[in-house]
């Protein structure tokens, strides 16, 4: 018998889920001009809405700011998005391709401070944040884009792709490096018995 994790959630809470989903979904079927975008103007809100995130200079914390106004902007770059004033400055990240790219973004997705984003980041950019900071097995617009650039392959090393394998053979979909919105459904039933414990 399957859980429903969901139902021990507050409604408020449900709600941010669905739209959060929701979100995703539309992102992962957009052009990639406009994933670009999107994912630029979400690290903007976020930015603008934070003092200590104002400018990108190290005085926070340093993945944090990195995935803000370099990881972010870069990989919107890349998707056609044209940058702003001081986003994407770090040089290596900009030269970065193929796995040193996808080694690089997923080390600082997966080691930014989540808990110190929800602390700070003002209520009326929650959502933004929600969806940005998405875990990558449930659909993250940073690995999305990531993937459309450098698409990860089965022996694909970097942690994104290794997570992403691990989740979706867990969840009997088979060892997925990318996510696309059906990992977040039960897998079609097979006529395999159910291995017995």
């Amino acid at each position: 018998m399957k859980l429903d994790f969901s139902r021990l959630l507050s409604p408020e809470q449900q709600v941010r889920l669905r739209r959060t989903s929701a979100t995703l979904e539309r992102m992962h079927a957009l052009p990639d001009r406009w994933l670009g975008r999107e994912l630029a103007q979400l690290a903007r809100r976020i930015r603008g809405s934070v003092p200590e995130l104002a400018s990108p200079a190290l005085d926070t914390d340093g993945y944090t700011k990195h995935l803000l106004w370099d990881v972010v902007p870069e990989l919107a770059r890349r998707l056609g998005e044209p940058l702003e004033h001081n986003e994407s400055k770090d040089i290596w990240l900009r030269t970065a391709e193929g796995e040193d790219l996808r080694r690089d973004v997923s080390n600082c997705l997966l080691n930014t401070s989540t808990i110190w984003l929800m602390r700070t980041v003002p209520q009326d950019r929650r959502d933004d944040l929600a969806v940005l900071m998405n875990e990558a097995a449930n659909g993250s617009p940073v690995a999305l884009a990531l993937d459309r650039l450098v698409p990860p392959g089965q022996d694909s090393t970097d942690r994104l792709a290794a997570s992403l394998r691990e989740v979706s053979r867990a969840r009997g979909h088979g060892a997925m490096p990318a996510w696309h919105p059906g990992l977040q459904l039960d897998p079609p039933a097979t006529d395999a018995p159910s291995p017995r414990f």
